[in-house]
């Protein structure tokens, strides 16, 4: 049995594991669109900061 902290701690990993597939994922889509040049960088600095927090 886990005890809280451990399940707090499995939860923030499955979360962050899934924003960062997400966010690759909305990476390579938005590359393709007009306003990349505004959208780009905004997603590097969060795939940054979250994989850092992974």
């Amino acid at each position: 049995m886990l005890n809280p902290e451990q399940r707090r701690l499995i939860h923030k990993l499955l979360i962050l594991e899934m924003a960062v597939q997400s966010l690759q994922r909305d990476f390579s889509v938005n590359e393709r669109l007009k306003m990349s040049k505004v959208y780009l960088p905004i997603l590097e600095r969060l795939l940054k900061e979250i994989t850092h927090d992974y």
